[in-house]
């Protein structure tokens, strides 16, 4: 018997893998509508499948999508298919595409019940709609803002009181 040595995919491997998920369930094309640009090409009412037609021209996510599912690669690796809270943040991206899930980890308060290890996460995430403003994120912020409601990105910040 000879000994097989196992391997485990790259980070750009993963990358596709998560793309194909994304891409292929079976759930409204156009909650992808942030993440690829010019998304009506694969929802038009002329478009006998949107699914496949996604999976056949894999077209590229916008920066702020790609930058989003690659940090959640960097931080849970493999254990975004294996089970537990890492392959729920895979599960919960799915259904509501990279930028929307992005969005919605800077919305949670500061006392959320985070993981340590995803707190990293969520800053990056920050980040990322920094460098992105046409993912309109940022104004959502200014808009907090300007009623007095501190952005979540301020709380994160900010250290926590027991």
């Amino acid at each position: 018997m000879t000994d097989t040595a196992v391997t485990f995919p790259d980070n750009d491997a993963l990358y596709e893998r998560i793309r194909l998920m994304l891409f292929s369930v079976d759930l409204p094309v156009k909650r992808l509508e942030a993440d690829i640009d010019g998304i009506e090409r694969f929802t038009a009412s002329d478009v006998r499948s949107p699914h496949l037609r996604l999976i056949k021209t894999m077209p590229p996510f916008t920066p702020a999508a790609e930058s989003i599912v690659r940090a959640m690669i960097r931080t849970y690796g493999m254990e975004l298919f294996g089970r537990g809270s890492a392959n729920a943040a895979l599960r919960a991206l799915i259904k509501a595409g990279p930028v929307k899930f992005g969005q919605t980890a800077l919305l949670l308060g500061h006392d959320a019940p985070v993981p340590e290890r995803t707190r990293p996460l969520v800053e990056e995430f920050n980040r990322v709609f920094e460098l992105h403003p046409e993912s309109d994120f940022a104004e959502a912020r200014s808009i907090l803002a300007a009623i007095g409601l501190p952005s979540c990105w301020e709380a994160f910040q900010q250290p926590r009181r027991l």
